[in-house]
């Protein structure tokens, strides 16, 4: 194949820079710090994950036990980090906010690294960096592209690395290795994947010719033992921390952990395609709930007759739409996330035979190393790879998108400037296909970036849009929306605070941590995600139990269809729990439009009169 993929990297002298080598990384976080703080106090969503990693943050602050007094969902990387944040700045939603901002502009320099030493072209490095800070992904989750651009870097430095030198790779691997601990406390399944892509790494050591295969075999047993030494050393101290606390065997059993939850999920959404996405809503039948056993003293219960559907709960998650909804009539904005959902995987494929076939070749002919193009192009796969899975079979969203965007972007610029022809012909079919792909990332990139500028959930500066009023509230929460979200969570946030004392439960169903994040009201929940893919069969039983338990003066009810279908509303899949709220409480405030229903229920309808200020 006449294509950049079929010469050595090594053999190829990088061209020479007029600039001076700390003049585009500069550039870059110049460019960051500019277009982040234009945007840095827009929009605030209270079911987004600021709330999530503050709120959970403030908890680990104030003492609660990672797992068994809270659930993270995350592993503890995720949130030490703010909680170290929080102990100089106290719980405050912008100082987090600004923290992830690094994390985005970090991202950006590493891709910038990545490309320039892949392709040795700073007029494709830096654009690329750019965007990588233009569209930085879902705003509190930077973790994710931080994590496959700081593995990738890792790995590409490692192959970069003199491969005779034993002690300068086993050195470069340590680093590697690292960073691939680092990621294991943040992001199990991203480290596993990356874990993989080690394996097979190390495995095509033995085919590398520039050492003897002796030697190659001693590389190779010396690379695991390294990677897996490196890995137990970095998790040494959090675990004797948690050992102290009494949660060392959970934290030891996320990985086994992580495989039983890929496979209830997989299970789960094999037989959910067997239901309709958007089931028929039923007409409730009355049935006597068995509440009594829960607590006989209380006669409120025990006569308490609720609701049921008489159709099976549906517990599918957010269900990827049909690729027919590209050319289906419907909103922009659908057909648009249809097509990008589905879009990466023709690249994808594309890279992964090409760099395949390439790396056969080399191999049958005898002259492969780990520096060739091929399986470096195969490593920038692998790595895209690491973050399409949650995106594309768990969570297709927008916000989703944007975290696996990120890196396939780096990937996409790669590729195509490692197979670029290096003889360009327009009559030559490389260059007609070269040509065709180019055409194909701009037509996606294009498509992308029209969908993220106008959707703030995936981190861009489209958060200002129609950002016109001042919102405050406690927490560091000051930010500016729309009118209409300001005047929502003001209701919310005023109705919270007047009808509870600080230290009063806040319960908000089924996800909304930014509502106990901005009021500053505390949790009992031992998990705040909750939706009907989610609830165990007992949930409601347990749940109004606990409202018997607890009591909290105040809940908060989303009905938005979390998982897109009206069987996701809570008041479908919950409709026990709905209903013992609806008897046992009063309504005292809500929010209805077309975009949102909330609810606010207290047990005291007056309004609470608040302690004199001293």
């Amino acid at each position: 194949m006449n294509s950049t993929l079929v010469p050595q990297l090594h053999q190829q002298s990088p061209p020479p820079r007029a600039l001076p080598p700390w003049l585009p990384p500069l550039a870059i976080i110049a460019f960051a710090l500019a277009y982040y703080s234009s945007y840095f106090t827009f929009w605030f969503n209270p079911h987004d994950e600021g709330g999530t990693v503050c709120f959970t943050s403030q908890r680990l602050l104030q003492g609660a036990r990672p797992w068994a007094d809270l659930e993270l969902g995350y592993n503890l990387g995720w949130f030490y980090p703010l909680v170290a944040l929080f102990k100089f700045t106290g719980v405050h939603y912008l100082a987090a906010r600004a923290f992830f901002f690094s994390l985005s502009t970090l991202t950006a320099l590493l891709g910038y690294q990545i490309i320039l030493r892949l392709t040795s072209s700073l007029r494709l490095a830096l654009p690329i960096a750019l965007l990588l800070v233009v569209f930085p992904g879902s705003q509190f989750k930077n973790y994710i592209p931080l994590a496959e651009m700081a593995n990738l870097a890792c790995l590409i430095l490692l192959l970069h690395s003199p491969f005779s030198h034993l002690k300068k790779w086993l050195l470069s691997l340590s680093l590697s290795a690292f960073t691939l601990g680092l990621t294991f406390l943040v992001r199990v399944e991203i480290a596993i994947f990356f874990s993989t892509i080690y394996s097979l790494l190390f495995l095509f050591l033995l085919l590398d010719q520039r050492l003897p295969l002796p030697q190659r075999v001693t590389r190779l047993l010396l690379s695991f033992l390294t990677l897996a030494s490196v890995i137990f050393a970095v998790h040494i101290p959090p675990y004797l921390a948690l050992r102290h606390l009494g949660v060392a065997q959970t934290f030891a059993r996320q990985i086994p952990d992580w495989f039983c939850f890929l496979r209830h999920n997989l299970s789960t959404q094999t037989s959910s395609t067997q239901t309709p996405s958007n089931p028929t809503p039923t007409t409730p039948t009355p049935t006597t709930h068995p509440l009594s056993t829960l607590n006989p003293s209380a006669q409120p219960i025990s006569a308490l007759t609720l609701s049921t559907p008489s159709s099976p709960t549906d517990h599918a998650n957010l269900r990827r739409r049909p690729i027919s909804d590209i050319w289906r009539p419907g909103p922009l904005k659908t057909r648009l996330l249809t097509s990008l959902t589905y879009a990466p995987i023709l690249p994808l494929t594309g890279f992964l035979l090409i760099g395949l076939t390439l790396l056969i070749r080399q191999i049958f002919q005898g002259n492969f190393q780990l520096l060739s193009p091929p399986f470096l192009l195969l490593l920038c796969v692998g790595s895209s790879l690491t973050t399409f899975p949650q995106f594309f079979l768990f969570r297709p969203d927008g916000p989703h998108l944007s975290e696996f965007m990120t890196g396939y972007l780096v990937t996409l610029a790669a590729g195509l400037a490692l197979l670029w022809p290096k003889s360009p012909k327009w009559s030559h079919p490389s260059f007609l296909i070269a040509i065709a792909a180019l055409t194909f990332s701009v037509l996606h990139l294009s498509a992308y970036a029209a969908y993220a500028l106008q959707s703030p959930s995936t981190g861009t500066i489209a958060a200002r849009s129609h950002a016109t009023t001042l919102f405050s509230a406690e927490n560091g929460v000051k930010i500016q929306c729309s009118k209409r979200q300001a005047l929502s969570l003001s209701t919310v946030r005023d109705a919270v605070l007047s009808h509870s004392q600080p230290g009063d439960f806040l319960i908000c169903f089924p996800y909304m941590p930014g509502y106990n994040l901005l009021t500053n009201r505390p949790t009992y929940l031992h998990s705040i995600y909750i939706n009907n893919a989610t609830a165990s069969p007992s949930w409601a039983t347990n749940t109004i139990q606990e409202f018997i338990d607890h009591r909290p003066p105040v809940i908060v009810i989303d009905h938005r269809a979390v998982n897109g279908t009206d069987a996701s509303r809570f008041s479908r899949w919950a409709l026990p729990v709905y209903e013992y709220i609806q008897i046992h409480y009063t309504k005292v405030a809500q929010v209805k439009s077309p975009q949102e229903f909330i609810e606010v229920f207290s047990l005291s309808p007056s309004p609470i009169t608040p302690p004199p200020i001293p």
